[in-house]
């Protein structure tokens, strides 16, 4: 369909369809304790916590109708402000935490690897399962500039620590350290984004590497994406889907291993398939969906062994200490997030146009133009931002 019929088709709706919200009725008791937990000093993501809000049917056009106005085709979606019912109740910020941190236990994996390719094979194992069975269905929430979130686990007897801090605000850039003394694991990223409208569908276009260093075997492992590029259909009309889309290349110059991870849309699922070299030489490859399993092989025998499935995802828990930084993300977005939760979403828009103002502020002082913040710094040669060692300790529990 053509982005003109896209648009005539997405007008003739706007003036046909309710536009009074469907709220769903009642509240079960998961719900309304996390609402009320809201209200405590100890605050914790709701990442993973579920609730009614996950599923909660809107009527599109009636949140539609409130910033239509503001879109062109192709139009980059990171300066639109976002109805609130469309967004998650969380941080990006805190999204990376629970995603990276969760699945920590497949890099302690990939360190007690003695082959290099098996150590690459687990290595994109807990890349992939930061991926698997994701979908991101609302937005979350835009971080401001200077917002930090920190978190940490406890895995197989050891701590391991999560740092994240928004550098920049325009463009979005999200900067994030993982660091487990005992396993000698480390793992650096930036997350930046340019999300596009067209029409019936929206890209995100990701931006930013991953790095991964297994410090006992000296190698560290760079992913040229931190997220792949993601598209969202049926935004508007149809049932909304979202897939992983092109490739992520990953390099350990250490070992010689290389690996190619490709992501293809075949439909109901999310197909994916993946090639690991050594010098150059095929080894392993794997193959198989998002959504159910997949596997791997060896190139010399075909023999397939099981490499991700739901039952073989880590999923450790978060903890959140006490949150001392200026603009932590679930203080920052709070209010907004205690609206979202109750369903109160012009509560929401006003709560979400108070943090932004405030931000606004700051940006006109030149909040947005440093080169340094309170865990990160630009690094000129790099041309991206690094973790300044030693910024961050958590507080004390």
């Amino acid at each position: 369909m053509s982005s003109s019929e896209d648009e005539s088709q997405v007008q003739q709706t706007l003036t046909s369809e309710d536009d009074e919200t469907v709220v769903p009725e009642g509240r079960d008791e998961a719900h309304s304790k996390a609402v009320a937990e809201l209200s405590d000093d100890k605050l914790e993501s709701l990442y993973n916590s579920g609730g009614e809000w996950e599923t909660r049917k809107i009527s599109i056009m009636g949140v539609v109708k409130r910033f239509i106005s503001q879109l062109s085709y192709g139009q980059d979606l990171t300066r639109i402000a976002f109805p609130s019912e469309f967004l998650n109740p969380y941080s990006i910020l805190e999204l990376a935490g629970v995603r990276y941190l969760s699945r920590f236990e497949s890099l302690m994996i990939a360190n007690t690897q003695a082959e290099p390719a098996q150590r690459m094979l687990h290595t994109v194992h807990y890349y992939l399962a930061t991926l698997f069975q994701s979908k991101m269905y609302r937005k979350p929430y835009n971080p401001v500039v200077g917002e930090s979130h920190y978190c940490f686990s406890e895995q197989r007897g050891s701590n391991t620590q999560f740092i994240a801090e928004q550098v920049t605000h325009h463009p979005p850039v999200s900067a994030f350290h993982i660091n487990n003394d005992k396993d000698s694991i480390e793992v650096e990223g930036i997350i930046s984004f340019g999300v596009k409208f067209h029409m019936n569908s929206v890209t995100v276009g990701t931006a930013g590497n991953l790095r991964v260093s297994l410090h006992r075997h000296h190698e560290d492992y760079i992913f040229n994406k931190s997220i792949p590029d993601l598209l969202i259909k049926n935004v508007v009309l149809g049932t909304r889907q979202t897939k992983w889309q092109k490739t992520v290349e990953v390099e350990c110059k250490q070992s010689g291993c290389k690996c190619k991870i490709t992501f293809t849309d075949s439909g109901s699922s999310e197909k994916i398939e993946g090639v690991i070299t050594k010098d150059g030489k095929t080894q392993l490859k794997f193959e198989g969906s998002l959504d159910d399993e997949i596997y791997y092989f060896a190139e010399t025998d075909e023999e397939e062994t099981l490499f991700i499935s739901e039952e073989q995802i880590p999923n450790a828990k978060v903890i959140y200490p006490v949150q001392l930084d200026p603009y932590p993300s679930m203080k920052v977005w709070r209010q907004v997030t205690k609206c979202i939760m109750a369903n109160n979403m012009t509560g929401a828009d006003a709560a979400k146009r108070e943090v932004e103002e405030e931000q606004r502020t700051r940006v006109k002082a030149g909040e947005d133009d440093k080169k340094e913040r309170k865990y990160f710094i630009y690094n000129n040669d790099l041309k991206t931002w690094v973790y300044k060692p030693g910024t961050f300790s958590l507080p004390p529990s």
